[in-house]
């Protein structure tokens, strides 16, 4: 829901700076652990970047990397275009209403046969990648840089939400504002409504991120006991991160 007026007049004259410093400084004393969880979640977000390998496992896993990028760059393509010239005969095949004479079925079939194709060179493919990665380990510089590239990339992902139902919000904004209000007051709602899309998208793009650590963990075959305590450091480096910079906005608005 969109903040009315009032809720904005209530808002400026409401001292969020001394109420977010007030609460900083009781979260400190009351819950110690938490925040020493906390700041380890920022340094291992800052400062943690895997154990190197030696240069015989490097170049190893440098060429197994490198044929699986081949197979994506030419089997995966290939089967992939195969596969939409084959769904676009099938789908032209079709009759009203979805009929589909024998003609049409013999394209239904071809297209899953073109379809079972892609699913096997994408397997083909995951399984060159997982070779390769089981070579190093999820702990290595290879395994934690995927981590970080995948952490980023669902970082950008909901940023973008945000910013497109920011832009939705803001056309419903100024359709139904009123003359009476000001252009301080149209400006101020539009960045709080982003702020609280920022939070829901950064929220939702965390909990992808971590599916998408759950994944990388057992591509890298990573055993069990070992997997579950690189889990577990990735989700509070990663709750940590995302944590501060929403209390970082929220303290900048509030602070005015």
């Amino acid at each position: 829901a969109m903040p009315s007026n009032t809720d904005v007049k209530k808002i400026e004259d409401f001292d969020f700076g001394a109420l977010v410093i007030g609460t900083a400084k009781n979260v400190v004393k009351k819950r110690p652990i938490t925040v020493s969880t906390w700041i380890l979640g920022l340094l291992l977000a800052a400062f943690a970047n895997g154990f190197q390998v030696d240069d015989t496992t490097r170049e190893s896993y440098s060429m197994t990397l490198s044929h699986a990028k081949e197979v994506d760059r030419t089997e995966l393509n290939k089967a992939l275009i195969a596969l939409q010239k084959a769904e676009d005969r099938y789908y032209n095949a079709k009759g009203w209403f979805w009929a589909c004479d024998k003609k049409c079925q013999m394209a239904k079939d071809k297209a899953d046969m073109a379809r079972a194709e892609v699913n096997r060179v994408q397997k083909k493919r995951d399984e060159i990648m997982t070779t390769a990665r089981k070579e190093v380990g999820i702990w290595s510089v290879f395994g934690v840089r995927d981590v970080r590239d995948s952490f980023w990339s669902s970082w950008k992902s909901g940023k973008d939400v945000a910013t497109r139902w920011t832009m939705m919000d803001s056309m419903f904004m100024m359709i139904g504002s009123s003359r009476e209000e000001s252009m301080i007051s149209m400006i101020l709602k539009i960045v709080m409504q982003y702020i609280m899309n920022l939070t829901v998208g950064l929220i939702g793009a965390f909990f992808y991120f971590i599916y998408n650590v759950y994944y990388l963990i057992v591509s890298y075959g990573e055993p069990t006991l070992s997997g579950l305590a690189f889990f577990l450091l990735v989700m509070v480096a990663g709750m940590s991160t995302v944590g501060t910079y929403l209390f970082a906005i929220y303290g900048t608005v509030a602070g005015g």
